[in-house]
C-alpha cells in the first residue's frame, strides 16, 4: 500500500484537482526501460495506482499511457512511444477515472459504517476494473448485518455529503480522530466525509456524496478470522442491476409469471431436475451393469479393447470396474467425446498400468498417470489415442498377454 504522505517532486493535480481532465506539462525526463519509455512531465493528473487504486490511462500528445506509477518519487507514465515534443498535451480517461473515484469514494464511505455500526476495522482493499472487495475483521456477516450495512451507507449517499481534502502536518494529523493510522513523516492528507469518515490516503475521490450513487454489496467470502466483503458503486452498481434485471426478465417470460414468484419456480424445477438426474444415474449404472456382464460373457481375451463414441469418461471408468468384478481383465476402454483412456486390470497381472503411462504418454502427446492397476490418459487428438492403445495392445502381447 502507497503511503500517505505527499511529496512534491512534481506538481500532482490529482491530489487537489481529481476533476482536470486535460493539461499541457513540460516534458522532464525519458527513460528507455523494458521495452517501454519512461517519461516525468513537470505536472499531472495521472494517478500513479496505489493504496489498493488501479493507476489513470489516457494519453500524452495523442499516445496512450499504458501505466502510471511511482519510481524514486516521480509519477513515471509509461509509454509505448517517446512524444516528440517538449511541452505535451494530457488528457485523461476520465471515465475510468470517475469509475474509479466513485469505487474509492464508496469503500471509504462502506468501511465508516462498518466500523460506525460494528466497530469492524478494514484490514485491506482490492479494487480492479471488474471487481472491489474489502477485507474486514469480523469472521461471520450474516445477511441481516449486510441489509442494515447497505440502508446506512446509501443513506448518507443521499445526505450528499461533502467530500473533503485537507494536507496536514504529521503532528495534526496524530492529533486527529482517524479511522486508519497516519505516518509520521512528510505532508499527510486527509479525505474526510463529513460528519461520517476521516482518513489519511492519497487516492482520487468524488466532490460529494452523492456522486457514488450507490452501493450494493454483492456477496462475502469466509477468509480466516476476517471477512471479504464484494460490492459495487456507481455506474458499476447500475450495471449490475442491469445486467441481473434481464436474467429475471428472461426467466419471467419463460416461465410466464411474476418475478416474485420465478425464484420458488427455479427452486422446484432444480429439484426436479436433481432427482430425474439421480434416476438416470441409477439407470445409466444398472444398463453399464449388464453392458459388463454380456462383455465379459462373450470375451475371448484377457484383454478387453473398446472405444465408445457415446459414452462419457466417467462412464467407462463404471464399465471397467463392473467388467473387473466379473472376471480377471485387463481392459483398455477410451471415451471418443473426451478424448480420454482408462488402463486398468483386476490385480492378477504383473503390469504397472501407471508406470506403463507415465514412461510413454509423452510420445503419443498425451497427459496422465495413475496406480499400478488402475490408470488414465488424456489425449490432443483421437488419432493420438488410437496410437496410444495400439502400443498398449503390443506391449501386453509381448508379456503373452493377450
Amino acid at each position: 500500500m502507497r503511503p500517505y504522505h505527499l511529496r512534491n517532486m512534481e506538481h500532482r493535480l490529482y491530489c487537489d484537482s481529481p476533476y482536470t481532465t486535460e493539461w499541457t506539462a513540460d516534458v522532464v525526463s525519458i527513460e528507455q526501460r523494458e521495452g517501454s519509455v519512461r517519461v516525468v512531465l513537470s505536472e499531472t493528473a495521472f494517478y500513479p495506482g496505489g493504496g489498493g487504486q488501479p493507476s489513470d490511462r489516457g494519453t500524452i500528445d495523442g499516445i496512450p499511457v499504458d501505466d502510471v506509477i511511482e519510481q524514486d518519487g516521480h509519477v513515471v507514465h509509461v509509454l509505448g512511444k517517446a512524444p516528440a515534443n517538449k511541452t505535451v498535451s494530457c488528457i485523461i480517461d476520465f471515465d475510468r477515472r470517475f469509475d474509479l473515484m466513485q469505487q474509492h469514494s464508496g469503500q471509504h464511505l462502506l468501511s465508516a459504517v462498518l466500523f460506525k455500526l460494528y466497530q469492524c476495522k478494514t484490514s485491506s482493499l482490492h479494487m480492479g476494473m471488474d471487481e472491489l472487495s474489502i477485507d474486514v475483521a469480523m469472521p461471520d456477516m450474516p445477511a441481516q448485518m449486510l441489509m442494515t450495512v447497505e440502508e446506512e451507507v446509501n443513506a448518507y449517499i443521499y445526505k450528499d455529503l461533502p467530500v473533503v481534502i485537507s494536507v496536514v502536518t504529521p503532528e495534526v494529523a496524530s492529533e486527529m480522530t482517524l479511522r486508519k493510522t497516519p505516518p509520521k513523516e512528510g505532508e499527510v492528507r486527509i479525505v474526510e466525509i463529513t460528519s461520517i469518515d476521516r482518513s489519511p490516503c492519497c487516492g482520487t475521490h468524488v466532490r460529494r456524496t452523492g456522486e457514488i450513487g450507490i452501493i450494493k454489496i454483492v456477496k462475502t467470502e469466509k477468509r480466516g478470522a476476517e471477512t471479504r466483503v464484494y460490492f459495487k458503486c456507481g455506474k458499476r452498481a447500475l450495471k449490475d442491476y442491469q445486467f441481473k434485471q434481464d436474467i429475471v426478465t428472461g426467466l419471467v417470460h419463460l416461465y410466464r409469471m411474476s418475478e416474485g414468484d420465478v425464484l420458488a419456480k427455479t427452486e422446484a424445477l432444480a429439484a426436479q431436475l436433481r432427482n430425474t438426474q439421480k434416476e438416470l444415474t441409477e439407470i445409466k449404472d444398472k444398463m453399464l451393469r449388464v453392458e459388463a456382464k454380456e462383455i465379459s460373457a462373450s470375451a475371448t481375451s484377457k484383454v478387453i479393447d473398446r472405444s465408445y463414441g457415446d459414452k462419457s469418461f466417467a462412464d467407462i471408468g463404471t464399465l471397467a470396474k463392473y467388467l473387473l468384478e466379473s472376471g480377471e481383465f485387463v481392459v483398455i476402454l477410451a471415451s471418443v467425446p473426451d478424448k480420454r483412456l482408462l488402463f486398468a486390470h483386476s490385480g492378477k497381472f504383473d503390469i504397472s498400468c501407471g508406470k506403463m503411462l507415465k514412461e510413454n504418454l509423452v510420445s503419443f502427446n498425451g497427459k496422465g498417470g495413475g496406480k499400478d492397476n488402475w490408470a488414465n490418459g488424456g489425449f490432443s487428438t483421437l488419432e493420438d489415442m488410437e496410437r496410444f492403445k495400439a502400443f498398449l495392445k503390443d506391449a501386453l502381447a509381448k508379456k503373452g498377454i493377450s
